[in-house]
């Protein structure tokens, strides 16, 4: 019968590099080896990287520049003292923004204010005459009528009676 595999927890894998290294207290060393002893993927990952563990100490050695520390050092010191908040680029992106969004909403307050206001305003005398102007437009006509005897013989004419007789509700003014 073939054994089951049983996956490895991210702790446990976690441990191998401690292992090799010798990094673990006698407990955990021994949970280690109990573990290699019966579990054939954690053998098989194990040997993997002691593989590469190894093959890392064949690799050059990189040699740090002299100045190395003194920058390293300085920059944790950079790192550590905090732009004001008004000198960092983020906030004054976001007045920058702000600015014109507030400018924007002014704007359209003020739109919208002054369109109601002026809905609100009394229509000026043009107003009324370009509202009058099918009546103004033959004003002059109706200066001429100038008596009640020119309606009545309007009334009495066969014009008027053939509109009469076509509208029988009455003339209607438009």
């Amino acid at each position: 019968m073939v054994d089951k595999l049983i996956r490895l927890t991210a702790d446990q894998r976690s441990n191998f590099v401690a292992y090799l290294d010798g990094e673990l207290n006698e407990e955990e060393t021994r949970g280690i080896e109990q573990l290699l002893a019966s579990n054939e993927v954690a053998r098989h990952d194990m040997e993997s990287l002691a593989t590469a563990w190894e093959l890392l100490d064949d690799l050059p050695r990189p040699n740090a520049p002299k100045d190395f520390a003194e920058k390293t050092i300085a920059t944790l010191k950079m790192e550590e003292q905090q732009t004001p908040l008004q000198e960092q680029a983020w906030f004054q992106k976001a007045t920058q923004i702000g600015g014109l969004v507030a400018g924007v909403a002014v704007v359209l307050f003020c739109g919208v204010a002054g369109f109601l206001v002026a809905r609100s305003v009394p229509p000026s005398r043009a107003d009324v005459m370009l509202q009058e102007y099918p009546l103004l437009e033959h004003f002059d006509s109706y200066r001429e009528i100038n008596s009640a005897d020119f309606l009545t013989r309007l009334q009495k004419s066969e014009e008027w009676t053939k509109r009469q007789s076509k509208n029988p509700g009455g003339a209607k003014h438009e």
